[in-house]
């Protein structure tokens, strides 16, 4: 039977691999360098999940899960190595937010619903930060290198939240039929590029719009579609 390494022996390996009597790659890498590749590897997990859906075999999100893990912990090692973090206070920060976050489970509260115990996540998680920021500030905050439905979805949410966009749904199925209708104008003129690009973000966001509220992942929705098209050729 092949040894089985542990947690400690991995974060072993890295250390290693960044020494002086490591890997001149390794060594060479910084928080930015590995910034696509951990990206990359993200992405990787999330198609080996959809895979273990249809394949019902482990194997791979087991390995996928493993290559994202190496990322954390070379970005863990180099904040070490640059006095900015260590992976302890990684652990020790989301440990920390776990429990706070679940006071019915790690405390004595208790919720009489699902959508009680939300609620109270948001207000939890609003808590976590300053409270003097401003809702234009907590909007630039969702980072730009989400996928543009992501972003866009968060964005919405948000927005809501703060009332800066309506959230009933049938201002929003109205504003989602008018930015269509801006959008056939707009595609009737074929030289004017710039006013199409910017009508097709308005109704791409318009319906971002509809799935923050309903809280499903148009990210996730458009993919099913795209696979459902492929599957049908």
């Amino acid at each position: 039977m092949n040894k089985q390494f542990t947690f400690q022996e991995l974060q072993a390996i890295v250390s290693t691999l960044r020494s002086e009597k490591g890997c001149p790659w390794d060594r060479a890498q910084t928080h930015e360098s590995i910034r696509s590749t951990t990206l990359e590897e993200a992405y990787e997990v999330n198609q080996a999940v959809t895979d273990l859906i249809k394949t019902r075999d482990p194997s791979n999100l087991k390995e996928e899960l493993g290559d994202l893990l190496l990322q954390i912990m070379f970005h863990c090692q180099i904040a070490e190595e640059n006095a900015e973090f260590t992976l302890e206070d990684v652990i020790d920060g989301i440990a920390a937010k776990m429990i706070r976050r679940h006071p019915h489970v790690f405390g004595r509260k208790s919720y009489s619903s699902i959508e009680e115990q939300q609620a109270d996540w948001e207000d939890i998680k609003a808590g976590e930060h300053p409270d003097d920021i401003s809702p234009g500030e907590e909007l630039r905050n969702i980072p730009q290198a989400f996928p543009a439905l992501v972003r866009s979805q968060k964005t919405a949410k948000k927005a809501m939240k703060h009332n800066l966009i309506p959230s009933s749904e049938e201002t929003i199925f109205k504003n989602m039929l008018e930015s269509v209708v801006a959008l056939q104008m707009a595609s009737a003129d074929s030289e004017d590029k710039e006013t199409f690009n910017r009508k097709l973000g308005e109704a791409l966001f318009a319906i971002t719009c509809l799935a923050a509220r309903h809280d499903v992942s148009s990210e996730m929705a458009l993919n099913d579609e795209i696979d459902s098209f492929i599957s049908k050729q």
